[in-house]
Protein backbone atom coordinates (compact mmCIF):
# COMPACT_ATOMS: atom_id res chain seq x y z
CA UNK A 1 0.00 0.00 0.00
CA UNK A 2 2.98 2.29 -0.40
CA UNK A 3 2.06 3.58 -3.85
CA UNK A 4 -1.11 5.63 -3.63
CA UNK A 5 -1.47 5.78 -7.43
CA UNK A 6 -2.28 2.04 -7.43
CA UNK A 7 -5.12 2.55 -4.97
CA UNK A 8 -7.34 5.20 -6.47
CA UNK A 9 -10.52 4.75 -4.49
CA UNK A 10 -11.82 3.83 -1.06
CA UNK A 11 -12.93 0.33 -2.10
CA UNK A 12 -9.47 -0.60 -3.39
CA UNK A 13 -7.74 0.80 -0.32
CA UNK A 14 -10.11 -1.12 1.95
CA UNK A 15 -9.57 -4.43 0.13
CA UNK A 16 -5.79 -4.04 0.09
CA UNK A 17 -5.68 -3.11 3.78
CA UNK A 18 -7.83 -6.12 4.67
CA UNK A 19 -5.37 -8.37 2.84
CA UNK A 20 -2.48 -6.92 4.84
CA UNK A 21 -4.31 -7.45 8.13
CA UNK A 22 -5.22 -11.01 7.19
CA UNK A 23 -1.61 -11.75 6.30
CA UNK A 24 -0.60 -10.42 9.72
CA UNK A 25 -2.95 -12.90 11.38
CA UNK A 26 -5.71 -10.47 12.32
CA UNK A 27 -9.13 -12.12 12.60
CA UNK A 28 -12.06 -10.33 10.98
CA UNK A 29 -9.53 -8.48 8.82
CA UNK A 30 -12.10 -7.11 6.39
CA UNK A 31 -14.28 -5.73 9.18
CA UNK A 32 -11.34 -4.20 11.02
CA UNK A 33 -10.02 -2.59 7.85
CA UNK A 34 -13.47 -1.08 7.33
CA UNK A 35 -13.58 0.27 10.90
CA UNK A 36 -10.14 1.85 10.52
CA UNK A 37 -11.02 3.36 7.15
CA UNK A 38 -14.20 4.89 8.57
CA UNK A 39 -12.17 6.18 11.52
CA UNK A 40 -9.59 7.75 9.21
CA UNK A 41 -12.33 9.43 7.19
CA UNK A 42 -14.51 10.22 10.23
CA UNK A 43 -17.63 8.93 8.49
CA UNK A 44 -20.38 6.43 9.24
CA UNK A 45 -20.71 2.99 7.71
CA UNK A 46 -23.56 4.17 5.50
CA UNK A 47 -21.45 7.10 4.29
CA UNK A 48 -18.53 4.78 3.49
CA UNK A 49 -20.65 2.36 1.48
CA UNK A 50 -22.19 5.25 -0.43
CA UNK A 51 -18.77 6.60 -1.38
CA UNK A 52 -16.62 3.52 -2.10
CA UNK A 53 -15.78 4.76 -5.59
CA UNK A 54 -14.42 8.09 -4.36
CA UNK A 55 -10.65 8.65 -4.12
CA UNK A 56 -8.92 9.32 -0.84
CA UNK A 57 -7.16 12.56 -0.17
CA UNK A 58 -3.44 12.27 0.48
CA UNK A 59 -3.85 13.14 4.15
CA UNK A 60 -6.65 10.61 4.67
CA UNK A 61 -4.64 7.90 2.91
CA UNK A 62 -1.57 8.55 5.05
CA UNK A 63 -3.65 8.58 8.19
CA UNK A 64 -5.26 5.27 7.22
CA UNK A 65 -1.87 3.68 6.53
CA UNK A 66 -0.69 4.76 9.97
CA UNK A 67 -3.73 3.12 11.57
CA UNK A 68 -3.22 -0.11 9.63
CA UNK A 69 0.44 -0.24 10.67
CA UNK A 70 -0.54 0.14 14.33
CA UNK A 71 -3.00 -2.72 14.00
CA UNK A 72 -0.41 -4.94 12.31
CA UNK A 73 1.81 -4.24 15.32
CA UNK A 74 -1.08 -5.66 17.39
CA UNK A 75 -2.25 -2.46 18.99
CA UNK A 76 -5.89 -3.26 19.89
CA UNK A 77 -8.52 -1.89 17.55
CA UNK A 78 -10.31 -0.15 20.41
CA UNK A 79 -7.17 1.72 21.46
CA UNK A 80 -6.56 2.84 17.89
CA UNK A 81 -10.07 4.20 17.43
CA UNK A 82 -10.38 5.27 21.07
CA UNK A 83 -13.81 3.67 21.45
CA UNK A 84 -15.57 0.38 22.20
CA UNK A 85 -19.27 -0.41 22.20
CA UNK A 86 -20.56 -2.06 25.36
CA UNK A 87 -24.20 -2.75 26.20
CA UNK A 88 -25.26 -0.66 23.21
CA UNK A 89 -23.35 2.36 24.50
CA UNK A 90 -20.08 3.72 23.11
CA UNK A 91 -17.30 4.12 25.65
CA UNK A 92 -14.04 5.99 25.29
CA UNK A 93 -11.06 3.74 26.00
CA UNK A 94 -7.32 4.38 26.18
CA UNK A 95 -4.33 2.24 27.20
CA UNK A 96 -5.05 3.40 30.78
CA UNK A 97 -8.12 1.13 30.97
CA UNK A 98 -9.06 -2.42 30.14
CA UNK A 99 -11.13 -2.78 26.98
CA UNK A 100 -14.74 -3.81 27.85
CA UNK A 101 -15.58 -7.33 26.67
CA UNK A 102 -18.95 -8.71 25.50
CA UNK A 103 -18.90 -11.42 28.19
CA UNK A 104 -18.92 -8.73 30.87
CA UNK A 105 -22.42 -7.73 29.74
CA UNK A 106 -23.57 -10.71 31.80
CA UNK A 107 -22.87 -8.66 34.94
CA UNK A 108 -25.02 -5.80 33.67
CA UNK A 109 -27.88 -8.14 32.71
CA UNK A 110 -27.75 -9.82 36.12
CA UNK A 111 -27.70 -6.54 38.06
CA UNK A 112 -30.52 -4.95 36.06
CA UNK A 113 -32.66 -8.07 36.32
CA UNK A 114 -32.29 -8.13 40.10
CA UNK A 115 -32.99 -4.41 40.52
CA UNK A 116 -36.17 -4.76 38.46
CA UNK A 117 -37.43 -7.84 40.27
CA UNK A 118 -36.60 -6.36 43.68
CA UNK A 119 -38.37 -3.13 42.65
CA UNK A 120 -35.47 -1.07 43.91
CA UNK A 121 -35.88 2.57 42.96
CA UNK A 122 -33.18 5.23 43.16
CA UNK A 123 -30.62 2.44 43.27
CA UNK A 124 -27.23 3.17 44.78
CA UNK A 125 -24.63 1.49 42.55
CA UNK A 126 -20.92 0.91 43.17
CA UNK A 127 -18.54 -0.04 40.35
CA UNK A 128 -15.37 -1.33 42.01
CA UNK A 129 -12.17 -1.20 39.96
CA UNK A 130 -14.23 0.68 37.42
CA UNK A 131 -11.68 1.23 34.66
CA UNK A 132 -13.62 2.82 31.80
CA UNK A 133 -16.75 2.72 33.96
CA UNK A 134 -18.58 0.52 31.48
CA UNK A 135 -20.28 -1.75 34.01
CA UNK A 136 -21.60 0.87 36.41
CA UNK A 137 -22.49 3.38 33.73
CA UNK A 138 -24.43 0.80 31.70
CA UNK A 139 -26.44 -0.17 34.78
CA UNK A 140 -27.08 3.41 35.89
CA UNK A 141 -28.01 4.42 32.33
CA UNK A 142 -30.87 1.91 32.37
CA UNK A 143 -32.16 2.68 35.90
CA UNK A 144 -34.00 5.96 36.31
CA UNK A 145 -32.95 7.76 39.48
CA UNK A 146 -29.87 5.57 40.00
CA UNK A 147 -26.69 7.00 41.44
CA UNK A 148 -23.25 5.60 40.68
CA UNK A 149 -20.05 5.68 42.69
CA UNK A 150 -17.01 4.38 40.79
CA UNK A 151 -13.72 3.47 42.46
CA UNK A 152 -10.33 2.68 41.02
CA UNK A 153 -6.73 2.88 42.21
CA UNK A 154 -5.82 4.63 38.94
CA UNK A 155 -6.47 8.35 38.61
CA UNK A 156 -6.06 8.03 34.85
CA UNK A 157 -8.74 5.34 34.69
CA UNK A 158 -11.14 7.43 36.78
CA UNK A 159 -10.64 10.32 34.38
CA UNK A 160 -11.78 8.11 31.49
CA UNK A 161 -14.73 6.79 33.53
CA UNK A 162 -15.77 10.35 34.40
CA UNK A 163 -15.70 11.30 30.72
CA UNK A 164 -17.86 8.30 29.83
CA UNK A 165 -20.32 9.12 32.60
CA UNK A 166 -20.65 12.69 31.37
CA UNK A 167 -21.64 11.28 28.00
CA UNK A 168 -24.19 8.75 29.19
CA UNK A 169 -25.45 9.91 32.61
CA UNK A 170 -26.86 13.06 34.13
CA UNK A 171 -24.12 15.26 35.58
CA UNK A 172 -25.24 14.69 39.19
CA UNK A 173 -25.67 10.92 38.82
CA UNK A 174 -22.09 9.77 39.40
CA UNK A 175 -19.12 10.22 41.72
CA UNK A 176 -15.56 8.99 41.24
CA UNK A 177 -13.32 8.04 44.14
CA UNK A 178 -9.71 6.97 43.94
CA UNK A 179 -8.90 4.15 46.29
CA UNK A 180 -8.58 0.42 46.89
CA UNK A 181 -11.71 -1.68 46.36
CA UNK A 182 -14.51 -0.72 48.81
CA UNK A 183 -12.31 1.04 51.36
CA UNK A 184 -13.02 4.61 50.13
CA UNK A 185 -16.80 4.08 50.17
CA UNK A 186 -19.34 4.91 52.86
CA UNK A 187 -22.90 3.74 53.31
CA UNK A 188 -24.66 0.83 51.65
CA UNK A 189 -25.33 -0.02 48.02
CA UNK A 190 -28.15 -1.84 46.31
CA UNK A 191 -25.79 -3.03 43.57
CA UNK A 192 -22.04 -3.63 43.66
CA UNK A 193 -20.33 -4.76 40.46
CA UNK A 194 -16.67 -5.57 39.97
CA UNK A 195 -14.60 -6.78 37.04
CA UNK A 196 -11.32 -6.97 38.91
CA UNK A 197 -8.04 -8.34 37.51
CA UNK A 198 -8.20 -12.14 37.64
CA UNK A 199 -5.54 -13.58 35.30
CA UNK A 200 -2.85 -15.57 37.18
CA UNK A 201 0.62 -14.13 36.56
CA UNK A 202 1.91 -17.30 34.93
CA UNK A 203 -0.81 -17.12 32.27
CA UNK A 204 0.11 -13.65 31.02
CA UNK A 205 2.51 -14.96 28.34
CA UNK A 206 -0.33 -17.12 26.97
CA UNK A 207 -2.56 -14.13 26.25
CA UNK A 208 -2.98 -12.64 22.79
CA UNK A 209 -0.38 -9.96 21.95
CA UNK A 210 -3.09 -7.28 21.90
CA UNK A 211 -3.81 -8.05 25.55
CA UNK A 212 -0.42 -9.00 26.95
CA UNK A 213 1.52 -6.17 25.30
CA UNK A 214 -0.95 -3.30 25.29
CA UNK A 215 -3.62 -3.53 27.99
CA UNK A 216 -2.62 -2.27 31.47
CA UNK A 217 -0.95 -5.06 33.45
CA UNK A 218 -2.52 -3.95 36.72
CA UNK A 219 -5.94 -4.42 35.13
CA UNK A 220 -5.09 -7.97 34.05
CA UNK A 221 -3.41 -9.74 36.96
CA UNK A 222 -3.58 -9.31 40.74
CA UNK A 223 -0.89 -11.87 41.50
CA UNK A 224 -0.03 -15.55 41.50
CA UNK A 225 -3.48 -17.12 41.91
CA UNK A 226 -5.63 -14.55 40.10
CA UNK A 227 -8.22 -14.58 42.89
CA UNK A 228 -6.48 -12.24 45.33
CA UNK A 229 -8.65 -9.18 44.73
CA UNK A 230 -12.00 -10.99 44.52
CA UNK A 231 -11.35 -12.73 47.83
CA UNK A 232 -10.28 -9.49 49.48
CA UNK A 233 -13.36 -7.71 48.13
CA UNK A 234 -15.56 -10.36 49.71
CA UNK A 235 -14.12 -9.55 53.14
CA UNK A 236 -15.27 -5.93 52.70
CA UNK A 237 -18.70 -6.68 51.30
CA UNK A 238 -21.02 -7.22 54.27
CA UNK A 239 -21.20 -3.61 55.60
CA UNK A 240 -21.58 -2.18 52.08
CA UNK A 241 -24.26 -4.44 50.59
CA UNK A 242 -27.78 -3.25 51.38
CA UNK A 243 -30.53 -5.70 52.40
CA UNK A 244 -31.81 -7.44 49.26
CA UNK A 245 -28.93 -5.87 47.38
CA UNK A 246 -26.80 -7.70 44.83
CA UNK A 247 -23.08 -7.97 44.23
CA UNK A 248 -21.82 -9.38 40.93
CA UNK A 249 -18.14 -10.25 40.48
CA UNK A 250 -16.53 -11.34 37.23
CA UNK A 251 -14.13 -14.28 37.41
CA UNK A 252 -12.01 -16.54 35.29
CA UNK A 253 -13.44 -20.00 34.56
CA UNK A 254 -11.93 -22.36 37.11
CA UNK A 255 -12.00 -19.84 39.95
CA UNK A 256 -15.71 -20.17 40.69
CA UNK A 257 -15.52 -22.88 43.39
CA UNK A 258 -12.98 -21.05 45.55
CA UNK A 259 -14.69 -17.68 45.26
CA UNK A 260 -18.20 -19.09 45.78
CA UNK A 261 -17.11 -21.06 48.85
CA UNK A 262 -15.49 -17.97 50.36
CA UNK A 263 -18.59 -15.87 49.66
CA UNK A 264 -20.83 -18.46 51.33
CA UNK A 265 -18.56 -18.56 54.37
CA UNK A 266 -18.31 -14.79 54.77
CA UNK A 267 -21.98 -14.08 53.98
CA UNK A 268 -23.81 -17.17 55.25
CA UNK A 269 -27.26 -15.58 54.93
CA UNK A 270 -26.76 -14.55 51.31
CA UNK A 271 -27.77 -16.42 48.16
CA UNK A 272 -24.65 -17.21 46.15
CA UNK A 273 -24.82 -18.32 42.51
CA UNK A 274 -22.28 -19.01 39.80
CA UNK A 275 -23.33 -17.55 36.42
CA UNK A 276 -22.34 -18.89 33.01
CA UNK A 277 -21.55 -16.70 30.02
CA UNK A 278 -22.86 -17.13 26.46
CA UNK A 279 -20.29 -19.90 25.89
CA UNK A 280 -21.60 -21.75 28.98
CA UNK A 281 -18.40 -21.08 30.93
CA UNK A 282 -18.47 -19.93 34.57
CA UNK A 283 -17.98 -16.16 34.27
CA UNK A 284 -19.43 -14.41 37.31
CA UNK A 285 -20.64 -14.79 40.86
CA UNK A 286 -23.83 -13.19 42.13
CA UNK A 287 -24.43 -12.59 45.83
CA UNK A 288 -27.88 -11.47 46.97
CA UNK A 289 -28.06 -10.27 50.56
Amino acid sequence: MSDRDDLANRRDVWISAAALLEKAGIEDARFEAEVLLRHALDISRAQLYASLGEPLTKSAFEHFIDLIEKRIERSPLAYITGAREFYRLEFRVTPDVLIPRPESELLVDTALDHLRKARIRSAQIADVGAGSGALGIAIAHHRRGARLVATDISAEALSIARENAQRHLRRAAADFVQGDLLTPLKGMFHCIVANLPYIPELRLPELEPEVALHEPRQALTPGVSGTELQLRLLTQLRPRLAPNGIAVLELDPGQEDEIAATAAQLLPDATVRVLNDFAERPRALSIVA
